[in-house]
């Protein structure tokens, strides 16, 4: 009479944790458009209806629903990749970072129970969901952070120097200043800031250069290159056919980069392509 009583408990473990794990990817996703974003961006925010119907289904007791949940959980994960990359690299921006961890984990646990569901009719304690689905989510953030990295490369400037970089607004669909000159010889670090509610990058072609800058995030980065003229595009979806481009002059010697973005404030009129 025990072994059913012990079944019993373990599938209710299973799918709790699993119910879990969609309420919060719902949640953390809907938070992540609606809020942290630039601009509230509903499109993307109604991914959450995704684990709703995961959870829908995980309550009815459908036999479809560790299938649909595991995929559910890759959906609202690999819909964002670079975003959550970008975040679970900076603990130091709370909110994002705290958001993208909850995330991570709770796609973990919800495959981990899905599993158990599928392959075990629920027979599993919840320290294996949990501990299953915790090593999941730690391995698909370091996925993540390897397959999409996204650190600022600031060198050894200090805090207060980030905060004084000339800035490149990312905007729909433009970027601002769009005409950028810096002097050669030397590396010149730029922010980007993207207050908008689709992710743009940076990008120059020909240096290498693809900055990828996430809905409602700022980023450093550096630009090094010879004396030239050199094409800008954004190269998120159709963003360069909207218009979005501009150029970066490099002239021989030293030249302040604060003062370079500045004048080119005054040239944001025209977009060119290179």
């Amino acid at each position: 009479m025990s072994a059913p009583a012990t079944t019993a408990r373990s599938t209710s473990a299973a799918t709790i944790a699993a119910l879990t794990a969609t309420a919060v990817l719902a949640v953390a996703n809907a938070i992540t458009f609606l809020v942290l974003a630039g601009q509230p961006n509903p499109g993307m925010a109604a991914i959450s209806a995704f684990p709703v119907i995961a959870a829908v289904l995980l309550w009815r007791r459908s036999r479809i629903a560790p299938a649909v949940t595991a995929s559910v959980a890759a959906l609202v994960v690999f819909s964002r990749p670079t975003g959550l990359s970008f975040d679970l690299v900076r603990p130091a921006d709370v909110p994002p970072f705290t958001t993208a961890v909850a995330l991570v984990l709770a796609a973990g646990v919800a495959v981990a129970a899905a599993l158990v569901l599928q392959l075990r009719g629920g027979a599993g304690g919840r320290l294996v969901v949990l501990g299953g689905g915790g090593a999941l989510g730690a391995a698909l953030a370091a996925l993540l952070v390897v397959v999409w990295p996204q650190a600022d490369d600031t060198g050894s400037l200090t805090d207060r120097q980030v905060a004084a970089l000339p800035t490149v607004d990312m905007t729909n669909f433009k970027f601002s200043p769009a005409q950028l000159r810096v002097g050669s010889g030397q590396p010149v670090a730029f922010r980007f800031t993207n207050e908008t509610d689709d992710d743009h990058t940076f990008t120059i072609t020909d240096l290498g250069v693809d900055i990828e800058v996430p809905s409602g995030r700022t980023r450093v980065a550096v630009v090094d290159a010879e004396p030239g003229q050199y094409a800008v595009h954004c190269a998120a979806g159709d963003h360069e056919e909207k218009g979005m481009v501009g150029r970066l002059t490099v002239v021989d010697g030293a030249l302040d980069a604060a003062a370079g973005a500045a004048s080119g404030q005054e040239h944001t009129g025209g977009h060119h392509h290179g």
